[in-house]
This record gives structure tokens, sequence and C-alpha cells, in this order.
């Protein structure tokens, strides 16, 4: 077999049903791409994996590890020139690898694109969707780009040597690509490069990720801050109306689509604001504690 030209990382701190579903498209979407799936749920998982795709590279941890620690791992372990990384909870859609290696070849370094919600019947399926990627929906546009999601992107190897010690740490792509963009690597959106965002949140488990993030988000943006660090917690609950206000526009400037289903959400995502606001203010004040575990 030859060596693959795109591996694809996924993070997995759901495990199944919806592991299950991510391989089972990838399996038919990426026939040609390594598939590499980085886990600490449980051994009923990975014996499920190992069954049914016997393919995939299993990376197994008996210990809990955030997000991003089981990104790094997967992309330390890919092989292919080009890694792209999403989360058990998505699905790639046909035409996916295709648009992303067209991307890699025209010469661009980072690729992605937008996340669609399959969740749609509850408010608070959009609630919890729009809070977290208002700012990747389709439609998008095609070209450069000031960001990218965390789990609709991919790399080629000379972006990942640049991040390599902020993946050492444990960052968030909030950190990768502000170093990126920093270094002068454009980030390149396409339109068609299009996954699925298939997670069913009950409204205390959305609440949960709401404070846990970003509590663990102002933690780790502490050392940077270093005294401001007072201020900032002082001024988190304007951020509420702010991220509100936010969403609203993101969805707004995709013309109607969507505004139906903003509308009924918007309680939702004002209360879920006013959540992330507290944890910033309480990870400002006191730190990340352990919250980076507890993200899904």
């Amino acid at each position: 077999m030859s060596d693959p030209e795109l591996s694809v990382v996924v993070a997995s701190v759901n495990g199944m049903p919806y592991l299950g579903a991510c391989l089972g498209a990838l399996e038919r979407h990426c026939p040609d791409a390594e598939v590499i799936v980085a886990d600490w749920t449980n051994e009923a998982t990975r014996r499920v994996v190992a069954e049914r795709f016997p393919s995939v590279r299993l990376l197994s941890f008996p210990e809990p590890m955030t997000v991003p620690e089981l990104r790094a791992a997967g992309i330390f372990a890919a092989r292919a020139p080009f890694v792209a990384v999403i989360e058990d909870h998505c699905n790639v859609t046909a035409g996916w690898a295709e648009r992303i290696l067209a991307a890699h070849r025209a010469g661009h370094p980072v690729v992605g694109g937008p996340v669609r919600n399959v969740m749609t019947d509850r408010a608070r399926d959009w609630a919890a969707f729009l809070c977290e990627y208002s700012s990747f929906l389709e439609p998008g546009a095609t070209g450069a780009t000031d960001d990218l999601p965390g789990m609709n992107v991919s790399y080629d190897r000379r972006a990942l040597a640049e991040i390599d010690d902020l993946l050492r740490e444990g960052r968030w792509e909030f950190w990768l690509h502000a170093r990126l963009r920093e270094r002068g690597f454009e980030l390149w959106a396409d339109d068609a490069a299009v996954i699925d965002h298939a997670k069913d949140f009950g409204f205390r488990e959305f609440t949960s990720q709401r404070y846990h993030y970003s509590r663990s988000y102002a933690g780790m943006r502490n050392p940077d801050l270093g005294p401001r660090r007072v201020a900032f917690a002082l001024g988190a609950p304007l951020l509420a109306p702010l991220m509100t206000y936010r969403v609203a526009r993101n969805v707004l400037r995709r013309g109607r689509r969507h505004a139906g289903s903003l509308v009924r959400a918007t309680p939702l995502i004002l209360f879920y604001s006013t959540v992330w606001a507290g944890g910033e203010a309480i990870g400002y004040a006191f730190g990340g504690g352990r919250s980076l575990l507890r993200v899904r």
C-alpha cells in the first residue's frame, strides 16, 4: 500500500455512537486516507473500533486527556504530508478530502471549511451549535480567512513545524492559528469542504461545557495577561451581550437561511453566553483548574 497523502486525526472523547458514525463517514468518503483515532473513553469503544474499523490506527490512553492533547498525539503519529483534524461528533461529507487536498496541492498550508448543523429539531440544538460555530456556518466563502474551526482544519508539514511547541503544550486552535498568522501563514477556507456537526447536547451538559471551556480558556491566557487578568475578570460580565450579538451578526450575515432558528435559540444563546462569561471570570481569578479535562 502506498503512503497516504492525507492523515485524518479524530479526537475521541464522546465514544459510541458518535465515533462509529464519524469513522463510517471517513470510510465512505476518505477511503485512501490514514485515519488515526486518539481515544481515552473506554475499552468498549476501543473494542468496537478494532472490530468494525480494522484499518484505523488506534491510540489508546487509559487516563483522561484534553481534546488538544489528543489532537497533538494523533498529529505526531501521522505519516502523511497533510494532516487534518476533526472530532468524534463530526462527520465528513462527500468530496471533503478531495477539496482539502486540492487546496493543499495549490500551495495553501492551512486549509479548512464550514460546519453544518444536522441536529436541527430543537431550539437547544441550534443554541449549542450557534454558540460554538456561528463563525463557520455555511454558506461561507472560499479564500483567505482570519480563522478556521479547530475540528475542520488541515495542516501541511511546514505549518505543523511552526506550532510544534504549542501542540506539545496542549493549546487550542486559538493559539495555533494566531501563531501561524503571525508567522505569515495564510489560512484558507474552502466552502465545499463541509463537515456535519452531529452532537446532541442536553441543556445541563452544554451548560457545563460552556463553563469548563471558558474557564480553561481564561486559565490558559493568564500567563500572557499577568496583572491584567484582574481587569479581564472584572470585565467578563460584558461578554454575555457581546457574544450574543456576535452570534446574531454571524447568522444574519448569511441572509435569512438560519434566521428562524436564531430567533428560537436566542434566549438559550444569551443564557449560555452568560455561563461563558462566568467561566471566564472564574478562570481569570482562580485559574483553569481541571476544567480542560471536562471539555467534550
